[in-house]
This record gives structure tokens, C-alpha cells and sequence, in this order.
């Protein structure tokens, strides 16, 4: 099976501790193909369910319900970056494929690790 970098997946990510994302929840898979092919394990981010009128902060990026296989209007937790092993990955739900949605996430990203998006 192929784990590809921006590709949606549920996960399990229980057991947590303390404030760490849990249960079983989309994931956005954010480490490269080829690292992906190579390793048994993926970085990714956790998706939660937007409730109505939640701010989104500068280290999480909105994602709009209906697309990418999601049933609702979504966040990407950029400031819960995990690495998991590939067996906690059960059902692909789609791909980010627009460039303005991957954009505001690697911004997250890049606020949340104080790294200059050059």
C-alpha cells in the first residue's frame, strides 16, 4: 500500500498522554514518498471537526468539509505533529491536492516550528 504525502488516513493514535491528540481520527500524512516508502513509519498531523464559530489559530489550517474525503469542516492540528508506525493507518479517506489549502498548511507548520517559509 502506498502512503503518500498529502493523502488523508484514519488512525488510532491511543494510548495519549496528557494533551496529545487521541483516538481513532483523520490524519493528514505529511512526510515525503520516498521516506514513506523507505521507513515504517509516517509523520503526520491530526484532523479534528470544527465546531461552529472556533477560532483557528496561525499553527492550524482549515480544511473545508465535503473534500478530501471528509464529511465536515475540519482543522489540521499543525501543533500535534506525530510520528506513528503505518500499521496504526486503517482507511485512506482522499488527497489535498489544491495548492492554496497545502499552502496554508506548511505555513501552520512552519509558524508552529518558528521556521522562515522563504
Amino acid at each position: 500500500m502506498k502512503y503518500k504525502k498529502w493523502s488523508i488516513w484514519r488512525a488510532n493514535l491511543d494510548p495519549v498522554i496528557g494533551s496529545e491528540q487521541g483516538k481513532s481520527r483523520p490524519v493528514l500524512i505529511i512526510s515525503e514518498d520516498d521516506v514513506n516508502d523507505l521507513l515504517s513509519i509516517i509523520n503526520i498531523i491530526p484532523i479534528t471537526s470544527r465546531k461552529f464559530d472556533r477560532t483557528i489559530y496561525p499553527n492550524e489550517a482549515f480544511l473545508p468539509g465535503n473534500k478530501f474525503g471528509l464529511e465536515n469542516d475540519s482543522i489540521a492540528l499543525c501543533h500535534q505533529i506525530r510520528t506513528i508506525d503505518r500499521r496504526r493507518l486503517s482507511k485512506r479517506y482522499g488527497k489535498i491536492s489544491e495548492e492554496d489549502i497545502r499552502k496554508k498548511i506548511v505555513e501552520a507548520l512552519c509558524f508552529q516550528l518558528g521556521i522562515n517559509p522563504g
